[in-house]
């Protein structure tokens, strides 16, 4: 955990302030619904219980239609 960090530490502002500025991850792209389907992202989430992917849909609340209780199950779209 403390791995990287220096041997002493003069100003801990200074220090907190380089680091974050030094350390933080590249932007994200901005997306728009202008953008053709391929080139959307594409948001995947997993079952709390077995951990399987899915889209979002496809997991309501967090389970996945095999964890899912029967009395629980989602109704067909019509």
């Amino acid at each position: 955990m403390t791995g990287g960090l220096p041997d002493a530490v003069h100003s801990p502002r200074a220090f907190v302030a380089c680091r974050l500025r030094d350390k933080l991850p590249p932007e994200r792209p901005r997306f728009t619904n202008a953008m053709p389907p391929a080139e959307r992202p594409r948001n995947l989430v997993e079952c709390t219980d077995c951990g399987v992917p899915g889209r979002p849909e496809a997991v309501p609340d967090g389970l996945c239609r095999t964890c899912r209780p029967a009395t629980i199950r989602t109704p067909a779209r019509i």
